[in-house]
């Protein structure tokens, strides 16, 4: 009697947990829209994207470098940095993220990422998040495979800084110039700044001089955006390229962005053209980064998304020669 009483039981319980098995997918069925469990079960399944491009750099032949906006508060297992190679086929691009080691703790909202011309450094730039107190630019050197931080300075060490995501690094015939202008989120205009930059000891603004100039979007182009510049890169001939875009403040989007050539490096200084000229529209993508590649005579623009939900992408466009 007793081991008929526990077979009874043991036949009980399986079909209990049957039960509870068949309710659970078909509960998960109802939120198949979801795109939890029941949309598996449905013959969903995610699709693999790429994080959001935040900064873009190009580091030679078809390899570039990204940054990626995590924070430290909720998103410290998130990739910050990473190397991204062109697509050679339908397999389409090629992506190595990286855990370089911050001094000071994980890095937050490296909005920017700016090559230094002609050499294998580059500067990681954190925005400066609306006043947070992370204000940190990384000096780093990127290998083909690794990134290795090689030191650090702040924004305050020179100047003071609310929410930049544009930077670039211009070659002068002294040295370097970098060049920096903050997001100005709801505005048609922004403030772009420059001074000078050296690696050996890594310093910005270090001889005190600096410039700036107001920067405005045409009206014809001041109603469609409300983030002036998000995004800025130089070529080697010293034509500046910034990014606008559009964001609604809604991690679904719609977004828009534009890409602007707006002015050039002159002996050692930032001369702006008396109006931009628009390179492209991206219509539904929210551009943050643009790197210039220069093979030969050849320059190729790219542009890197930072699309919120959607991911990131990265894409070329065309580029038509300079009218000078």
């Amino acid at each position: 009697m007793g081991n008929q009483l526990y077979a009874a039981v043991r036949v009980f319980l399986v079909l209990a947990v049957l039960a509870l098995c068949a309710a659970s997918a078909w509960a998960d069925g109802g939120r198949a829209g979801s795109g939890g469990r029941g949309a598996k079960a449905l013959g969903f399944q995610s699709v693999q994207k790429l994080l959001d491009l935040s900064g873009l750099a190009w580091m030679g032949g078809n390899t570039f470098l990204a940054v990626h906006d995590a924070k430290v508060d909720g998103e410290a297992g998130r990739i910050r940095v990473s190397l991204l190679r062109l697509p050679t086929s339908l397999a389409g691009l090629q992506w190595k993220p990286l855990r370089p080691h911050f001094p000071g703790g994980l890095s937050n909202d490296l909005e920017s990422a700016s090559r230094v011309p002609g050499t294998r450094k580059v500067l990681l730039v954190e925005s400066g998040d609306d006043g947070s107190g992370f204000d940190r630019i990384y000096l780093a050197r990127a290998s083909r495979r690794h990134v290795r931080i090689l030191d650090v300075i702040e924004w305050s060490s020179f100047t003071q800084v609310d929410n930049v995501e544009g930077t670039a690094v211009a070659r002068i015939e002294d040295g370097y110039l970098f060049i920096w202008g903050e997001r100005e989120d709801g505005s048609d205009t922004t403030l772009l700044r420059w001074t000078d930059l050296r690696l050996a000891p890594f310093a910005i603004g270090a001889s005190g001089i600096a410039g700036s100039a107001s920067f405005s979007l045409p009206e014809h182009l001041a109603e469609f955006y409300n983030r002036p510049l998000v995004g800025i890169d130089v070529d080697k001939s010293g034509q500046i390229f910034i990014v606008t875009a559009y964001d609604p403040g809604s991690d679904g989007g719609p977004y828009r962005s534009a890409v602007l050539a707006i002015g050039n490096v002159v002996n050692g200084d930032v001369v702006l053209d008396a109006e931009p000229t628009v390179v492209g529209i991206l219509d539904g993508f929210k551009v943050e980064g643009v790197a210039l590649r220069t093979r030969r005579e050849t320059r190729e623009l790219f542009v890197g998304s930072d699309d919120e939900n959607y991911g990131g992408t990265l894409r070329p466009l065309f580029l038509g020669p300079r009218d000078d």
